[in-house]
């Protein structure tokens, strides 16, 4: 019952606010909320990482970017080694296997296979990021300079706000579409 009434006020609140331009204009992928400097997920709690051009680094993550990879830790020192290879990217978070490809689909970039060992589709765009990532599914809307709605892994759901860093536009998107799915799950 909470859920359903916390799914209906956001709908009404998402209803009435003016659109917020992205603080990334030329970033044709996501949208990015003006004046944020970290990705930032808020539901049950607070995750919040910092993003910069090489590196992504917070309480629950610790990822730098080099060449062709993304490589380091999530949650508790779970190792992440993913390799980009063209519009894909493919690797393990812990003993999870990955493999993501991304493909335009309508105004949208869709991004299929696999997050943590789990089939999994989820489209992205300026406007809406939806679909399953791993165990969760996502809808979530851009407005008032965030993303916001619904994330439900299993039984439990919750609200969800996300923000997005314009540095996070530096980023490939296969990169940002791992991160993504990696910095979400509950």
């Amino acid at each position: 019952m909470r859920y359903a009434i916390s799914v209906a006020l956001m709908a009404v609140a998402c209803a009435s606010v003016p659109p917020v331009e992205s603080a990334a204009p030329a970033w044709k992928l996501l949208n990015a909320s003006p004046g944020a400097d970290e990705l930032q997920i808020r539901g049950e709690t607070l995750r919040r990482a910092t993003v910069t051009d090489t590196s992504a680094r917070g309480p629950n993550l610790n990822l730098r970017r080099v060449p062709g990879h993304l490589q380091g830790t999530t949650r508790t020192d779970t190792p992440v080694d993913l390799q980009q290879r063209g519009n894909g990217i493919a690797g393990r978070v812990g003993t999870d296997s990955w493999d993501l490809t991304l493909e335009p689909d309508g105004a949208e970039v869709r991004a299929t296979g696999l997050v943590g060992g789990l089939p999994s589709t989820f489209w992205m765009s300026p406007p809406r990021i939806r679909g399953s990532m791993g165990p969760c599914r996502f809808d979530l809307v851009w407005t008032a300079g965030n993303y916001a709605g619904t994330r439900s892994c299993g039984p439990q759901g919750d609200v969800l706000q996300l923000q997005l860093p314009a540095s996070l536009a530096s980023w490939s998107d296969p990169e940002v579409a791992a991160l993504l799915a990696i910095f979400v799950q509950r």
